[in-house]
């Protein structure tokens, strides 16, 4: 399984407030908006894995100009 690169990336909250979730743009395909399925572990400041086991590896800061948009 490969380690999938976020950049602009944001938490975000699923519905029911049942998990988080990542989005962002994804480097491997020219930007691509992508979003994670839930968030079960921290792995490292940068790097979270999701229920399907896909690690996520978010690079460069939090995109808060955006979360705070959305409230």
């Amino acid at each position: 399984q490969k380690n999938i690169c976020l950049t602009s990336w944001r938490i975000k909250v699923m519905d029911g407030n049942t998990a988080i979730y990542v989005e962002g743009k994804r480097k491997d395909m020219k930007d691509l908006s992508w979003h994670s399925n839930a968030i079960t572990e921290r792995i490292a400041h940068n790097q979270v894995k999701t229920s399907s086991g896909s690690i996520y590896l978010l690079e460069g800061s939090i995109d808060s100009a955006s979360m705070r948009k959305e409230g």
